[in-house]
Order: C-alpha cells, then sequence, then structure tokens
C-alpha cells in the first residue's frame, strides 16, 4: 500500500479519516509516501515501537511534515529535543504537572466548570462555550496570566497550531506568533524580578547545568505549555460530548454507575477523539521495522488515531465509543516513551470534573446540528458542535 497522494493535508475535513487509517493498519507493516521519505505506521504495536526507541528514532529533526527539509538553530518547542537534552528540560517543567500538583487545582478548576455552566439553556456551540474555555483558562491560571490576557491567548495559540485557523492569513498568523513570544518573554522577565506561585516564575527562576534559561528556551517552554495545554484538551471535550450525543446509552450508563465508569469514561474519551493526529520521528540509522527497511533519515510517522482504533489492542468493536472497556493496551492519545504528554494529569482532570459537574444536572446530551470540523492534520477537532442538555 501506497500513502495517498498530498497526504495528510486536504484528509481531515471530517476528522480522522479511519478508513484510511483502516488501511494503514492492515498493512502491518510501515506504509511509503509516494513523494516524500516517510513511512506511516498506524498499528498500537507499531507507534509503541518507534514511540519508546528515541536512539533509533529521534525527534530532533522535526516532528511535522512541514519541518522536512528545514533545521532549527535551536529546539522551537521540547518536542524537538532527545534525550539527554530532553530528559534534562523535562525536569524542570515536571512538578507543575505532576498528579499531586493537579489535585490542588481540583477546586479552581470545579468553581471554572460551574461557571461556563450556568448561563447554558437550550442548545448551545460547546465548542466556543465550554471546550475553548474551560482548558485556555486552567493553563493560564497555572503559567500566571492575568484573567483580562486569557482571551488574546486563544488567538494565540490558533495562530501556532498548524492549520488551527485556515482562515488566518499567513502574515497575521506570523505576526501573532511574535506577540505571543514576545508576551511570554516580558512576562518572565518581571517574574524574575518579582516571583509568584506560577509556572512562568517557576521557569524564569529555573537553571540547567548552573545557567538560567535563556529567553529562546523559556519561549520554547512557554509556547509548549500554552498550546499542548489547551489545544488537545479543547478537541477531547468537545469531541468527548458529542460522543455522548451519538451514543446516548453510553451517558445513561455513566449516571447510572459513575463511581464504577467514571475513569473508564475519561480514557474512552481520550482514545475516541485522538486529537493529535501525527508526530514524525527520523531514523538514526538502517533499521527493519516489521520486515521493512528503512533508511537512515527515513521519516517515521506515528498515526495516533489509527492506534487508537487498533483491533489487535482494543478488541473487536474497537470502532464503537464504549465507556466499560477495559483494554490490556495503554491509549497512545498522549503518546508513549519519553516524549509521554506533561499534560495528562491536567487533561484527565479537567474532562473527569466536567463530567461530574453535569452528571447530576443533565439526563442527556443531545446534538443540535451537523459538526464542523477544523480539518486540521496535525491537531484535529470540532470548531463548531451545536449540542443540548
Amino acid at each position: 500500500m501506497i500513502l495517498p497522494q498530498g497526504f495528510p493535508d486536504g484528509c481531515f475535513g471530517q476528522g480522522h479519516p479511519h478508513d484510511l487509517y483502516a488501511r494503514v493498519r492492515a498493512a502491518k507493516a510501515p506504509v511509503r509516501h509516494p513523494d516524500l521519505p516517510l513511512w506511516a505506521v498506524g498499528t498500537h504495536a507499531l507507534v509503541h515501537r518507534v514511540a519508546t526507541d528515541p536512539a533509533a528514532f529521534r525527534s530532533g529533526d522535526g516532528i511535522l511534515v512541514a519541518e522536512i527539509g528545514h533545521s532549527y538553530d535551536a529546539p522551537p518547542t521540547i518536542m524537538h529535543t532527545d534525550p539527554p537534552d530532553h530528559t534534562r528540560y523535562r525536569a524542570l517543567v515536571a512538578p507543575a504537572f505532576r498528579p499531586a500538583a493537579m489535585r490542588r487545582l481540583e477546586g479552581a478548576v470545579r468553581e471554572r466548570i460551574r461557571a461556563l455552566l450556568a448561563p447554558v439553556d437550550g442548545p448551545f456551540d460547546a465548542v466556543a462555550g465550554l471546550a475553548v474555555p474551560l482548558p485556555l483558562q486552567v493553563i493560564c491560571l497555572l503559567l500566571g496570566i492575568p484573567e483580562d490576557d486569557w482571551p488574546r491567548f486563544f488567538r494565540w495559540s490558533e495562530a501556532i497550531v498548524p492549520d488551527a485557523d485556515p482562515d488566518l492569513p499567513g502574515p497575521e498568523r506570523d505576526a501573532l506568533r511574535i506577540e505571543c513570544g514576545s508576551y511570554l518573554i516580558e512576562t518572565a522577565h518581571r517574574r524574575r524580578e518579582a516571583p509568584r506561585d506560577d509556572v512562568i516564575s517557576q521557569l524564569a527562576l529555573a537553571e540547567l547545568d548552573g545557567d538560567r534559561l535563556t529567553d529562546l528556551e523559556l519561549v520554547m517552554f512557554l509556547i509548549q505549555l500554552l498550546v499542548a495545554g489547551n489545544e488537545t484538551t479543547r478537541h477531547s471535550i468537545s469531541g468527548g460530548l458529542r460522543a455522548f450525543a451519538e451514543h446516548p446509552g453510553q451517558w445513561t450508563a455513566l449516571r447510572e454507575r459513575p463511581g464504577e465508569l467514571m475513569g473508564t469514561a475519561v480514557e474512552e474519551i481520550l482514545r475516541w477523539t485522538s486529537p493529535v493526529v501525527y508526530f514524525l520521528r527520523t531514523a538514526t540509522r538502517p533499521v527493519t521495522l516489521a520486515g521493512t527497511e528503512l533508511a537512515e533519515g527515513d521519516r517515521v510517522m506515528l498515526l495516533y488515531g489509527a492506534a487508537n482504533r487498533d483491533p489487535d489492542a482494543f478488541g473487536p468493536d474497537a470502532d464503537r465509543f464504549d465507556i466499560a472497556r477495559r483494554p490490556d493496551a495503554a491509549g497512545l492519545a498522549f503518546g508513549f516513551g519519553p516524549h509521554f504528554c506533561l499534560g495528562a494529569a491536567l487533561a484527565r482532570l479537567e474532562i473527569r470534573l466536567l463530567l461530574e459537574e453535569l452528571l447530576p444536572r443533565t439526563a442527556r446530551i443531545g446534538g443540535a446540528g451537523e459538526p464542523v470540523h477544523n480539518g486540521s492534520s496535525v491537531v484535529t477537532g470540532l470548531r463548531r458542535c451545536e449540542l443540548t442538555f
């Protein structure tokens, strides 16, 4: 099998192309791109294999198709680094996202959810009214961003993620990215002079090998946290609510057995939505992968949405939304291995608290129109999703 011409661009207008994913999985081996030194893998086993072997498959040569052929003087994100640098960088920010730290946030997050749900009466856009503001507000709380500046962070986040807003002109996108970086650096400099109990202060004062982080390193960290902390969770929230609207029996089951099903419901939402479409890894040497010979420098595309519907990992009904699912395999919505998402505990917390707040006040989640997808081939999700509670 060969991937379609131009893949992945243009293949995500209706979200994940699950028919194509099924064909990639059926190959049970890397599938070649027709134009690029690129192979796609879609089985859970192969995605897991590549993700957990940074010595053979590195991230530093770029993680997106658009980066093939480009190089960076400094890594633009922590995702563009490999051990041991990645290990050192990650240790600086990991404490802010540990489960214990997330538990301390629970009251503030629940308060935000209640405020967002209070005005809901009748059909509403669950993306604009709930899925966008909740994770954005939470990550801004963590970073220590003043509330008056929160709306700016939505525009900046949309500009940073490729294809997140297809109507945004290129020059405006570039200007917004520069504006975001300048804001974050200026804020970090102020925090060095007057630290607070927030993540920006933590990073502004952090030292790596005895030296403070440079401005480039600060931007790398802070933009990473901004985007990873809200874009993906946004799409899991809206996609998960839409799944309950399309599978009303699942919502009924959760209302009847919340203690038994809450944990598996959160994991099923993450598996089902899989907002991150793919990341690339680059072979550091000739390597054989599922019987296929890859050359040094070949890119491998890890299709997380395909792996998360793999029947070999999640059972013959992997294409069904089932909140009672207890698979032997771990879901890959947060990746795996060294680059496992730092914000996993935060995302799980937000989804769980939202469900807990909805259960006593919502007998049924209904759809109120066709959803509108963002079309992104990097972080896929809904731009509009009309629901009724």
